[in-house]
């Protein structure tokens, strides 16, 4: 995907106001990721702020790549020198690099201006821990923060368990953006908890959305909750849908919660006539045009919302029985807001 239509994606997320907190990026070799992701925390880091003087001063902060809430974490050669194997020490010489390369940077050219010798770069659990104390601190301007992690893929498995545990449960307005060449290299536990934004669109028929079960399971919710208020046989068959719901593994449902946040993306980015950004292609008799002409600004946070919801609850072993009667009766009313 060009980086263009990666930036357009990007604002829509922003615009809808449902900023996920773990997304992957995953390079196509063009080396522009990183000023990409940078583009985007600049947007999450602003999207409160109406102050014009901080605003200013936020901008410059994050184009020195020197602003408090802004963390960039990356792959230190190991030393066996605690204090040398933390990104902290390296981050002057890494910034630098960033900067003086308009934020094209590539591991090449970092080996080139660090002294690697012949170490394989990795980012180890102490950089990891390292990060995640600076978490506890309060943000500086209270506001968001963003952790952007470039060559995440080097994570050995500790640093990854470590980060693992973090993203499950992120502090308030926190959000990771891991950085990526080989997305098949990151924890499985890892992606499964990210969004991902993808530099090339054709790889995207291959991710969550070929699944015509949960299609056929999303496409019945939607059907009936936006003739509820017509028949009473739609909110017999809502019934129906929650216990069948109910009756599911909970991994899959947690499969399907999660194929439906990012359906509802897709109906968004279509209802804004972005069609380069859409990638869905019904396999069931689903009429997806004329279900994105009902997502809207005004319900798609709310809809998106349950579903996040629905998956926060079954970890915490609600019945899923339950969860699903809760989205049924949420998405009756919202759907009908569009």
């Amino acid at each position: 995907m060009e980086s263009k239509n990666i930036s357009q994606e990007l604002e829509v997320i922003i615009h809808s106001k449902r900023i996920p907190n773990a997304l992957i990026f995953e390079a196509d070799g063009s080396e522009t990721e990183l000023k990409i992701s940078l583009e985007f925390a600049k947007k999450i880091l602003l999207s409160n702020e109406t102050n014009p003087v901080i605003q200013n001063k936020i901008i410059k902060d994050i184009n020195a790549l020197s602003y408090p809430d802004l963390h960039l974490v990356f792959p230190i050669p190991i030393s066996n020198n605690k204090k040398k194997d933390l990104y902290d020490f390296h981050y002057n010489n890494w910034s630098s690099m960033a900067i003086e390369s308009g934020l094209k940077v590539s591991m090449s050219k970092w080996k080139e201006c660090s002294d690697y010798g012949n170490k394989q770069p990795i980012i180890n659990i102490d950089s990891i821990r390292s990060l995640i104390k600076k978490l506890y601190i309060a943000p500086f301007y209270d506001n968001y923060r963003v952790i952007i992690i470039w060559m995440a893929e080097r994570m050995n498995e500790e640093a990854s368990n470590m980060l693992l545990k973090t993203i499950e449960e992120p502090g308030n307005k926190t959000v990771f953006i891991l950085l990526t060449n080989d997305i098949r290299r990151l924890l499985p536990t890892i992606v499964s908890r990210c969004q991902i934004i993808n530099y090339d669109l054709t790889k995207r028929k291959n991710n969550i959305l070929i699944n015509s079960e949960f299609e056929s399971l999303f496409s019945e919710l939607m059907r009936s909750a936006f003739q509820s208020n017509k028949s009473g046989r739609s909110l017999a068959e809502l019934v129906n849908w929650s216990r069948r719901i109910g009756k599911m593994d909970k991994q899959d449902a947690q499969g399907f919660f999660n194929y439906s946040i990012e359906i509802l993306r897709q109906a968004y980015l279509k209802n804004m006539e972005i069609d380069e950004l859409v990638s869905f292609s019904p396999s069931t008799g689903f009429n997806f045009t004329t279900f994105s002409k009902f997502i809207t600004e005004n319900n798609i946070e709310g809809l998106s919302s349950g579903f996040e919801n629905a998956i926060y609850e079954s970890k915490r072993n609600v019945k899923l029985s339950m969860i699903a009667a809760d989205i049924a009766f949420k998405t009756t009313k919202l759907i009908h807001e569009g």
